[in-house]
């Protein structure tokens, strides 16, 4: 049998422990983040000093909305109303509201959590899990929650096949690889990385642009233009580097 949301092979049940963890977690951090939206209601700024690029107009819509829990209730009171009829318990109608829309969220919520040993079992269970996955990923991104994943690049000593986590904001920092014990300053590092005709170096769009001092914008059009490879979502910094070198 496959887990409904991953699709791996699971012993039991629709759901593998992996996502009944992950789908109980982002339920139970649903109450925070919208309370915590209404923190984020004022524009904020980008890293860079500029204007950022949330959709607003004087506000910032996204975390109004996502405060007001419009969306979020639509959602929890849907699959609540389908809980309390398969269970027979007292339907949505003759349930008395709370007084505000943080307290309703929090108990529906605790409804849900309640039953998920229930819900879990349902035909639906997909679905359901989708739809708390994206009120999850648009509460983590209204409240401005990313986990930044570390950079890493393989090592270019031959026949070592560690890789090495690197922070692009020092390149003059110096990194050791824990495997083969070699030592070098990133510059250094990415600058091998990028002449190894041996091996293919990934990093992903950020780190590239600010080691060549060079825009997105500009970056994409060499990526287009010269049908970089790409993997996961990283780029061959070795084919950017050549495909640059063409253009200057």
């Amino acid at each position: 049998m496959q887990c409904a949301i991953c699709k791996f092979n699971v012993e039991s049940g629709q759901i593998c422990k992996k996502c009944y963890s992950s789908l109980k977690s982002s339920l139970t951090e649903l109450p925070a983040l919208q309370q915590g939206a209404a923190g984020f209601v004022t524009p904020g700024r980008s890293g860079s000093g500029s204007p950022s690029t949330e959709r607003s107009i004087g506000f910032n819509v996204n975390a109004l909305d996502y405060s007001m829990g419009k969306e979020l209730l639509g959602v929890m009171h849907k699959y609540e109303a389908l809980i309390r009829r398969g269970r027979a318990l007292t339907p949505p109608a003759l349930l008395k509201r709370e007084a505000t829309v943080d307290k309703e969220v929090a108990a529906t919520v605790s409804f849900h959590l309640a039953h998920l040993e229930w819900t879990v079992l349902q035909d639906w269970l997909e679905d359901f899990a989708g739809q708390i996955k994206e009120l999850h990923s648009k509460g983590m991104a209204t409240n401005k929650k990313f986990i930044e994943q570390p950079r890493k690049i393989p090592c270019p000593t031959e026949e070592c096949r560690a890789h090495i986590v690197i922070d692009i904001d020092n390149l003059l920092a110096g990194v050791r690889c824990h495997k083969c014990r070699t030592s070098w300053t990133l510059y250094r590092l990415l600058a091998l990385a990028m002449n190894n005709p041996n091996r293919t170096f990934w990093l992903d769009i950020d780190a590239i642009c600010m080691w060549m001092n060079i825009s997105k914008t500009d970056l994409n059009k060499i990526v287009r233009q010269h049908n970089i490879p790409t993997k996961n979502g990283l780029y061959d910094i070795s084919a950017i580097a050549k495909a640059r070198s063409l253009i200057d």
